[in-house]
């Protein structure tokens, strides 16, 4: 399974660096386990859906991230209909279409993004002559 870190997540989501962070901080999202301070937080991929339907509900509709995330886990988790109908509302997710947008982006976000290095800093020795 791939992982992501959290500034190629955000950039696939469509969402800022903070604001990716502070979901994943301060809510349960599917697939992200808690990890003590210091340690990067891994994304899993199917996380990426949840994430950006999370935004989706929250920048385009207006909703708190609390009440998005329920909401989200409902439509993804489906049987497939992805419809939810609270009284008079009809809430529909084109599915494809959200994952066609987190794929593009992701591609791009990989693409462009270097890659992290990893163990101690490289030392530079300056040369006397």
């Amino acid at each position: 399974m791939r992982f992501y870190d959290v500034a190629v997540t955000s950039l696939a989501i469509d969402a800022p660096i903070k604001w990716t962070d502070n979901v994943l901080s301060q809510h349960d999202v599917p697939g992200v386990a808690a990890a003590r301070r210091g340690v990067a937080r891994r994304i899993p991929h199917p996380t990426l859906l949840h994430l950006a339907l999370t935004r989706e509900l929250h920048a385009v509709l207006g909703l708190s991230v609390r009440d998005a995330l329920p909401l989200d886990r409902e439509l993804l988790d489906g049987d497939g209909a992805a419809i939810i109908q609270r009284g008079a509302v009809h809430l529909a997710l084109d599915r494809a279409l959200l994952e066609r947008a987190v794929e593009r982006r992701l591609r791009e976000a990989l693409e462009s993004a270097p890659t992290p290095r990893r163990g101690p800093p490289t030392r530079y020795r300056s040369r006397a002559k």
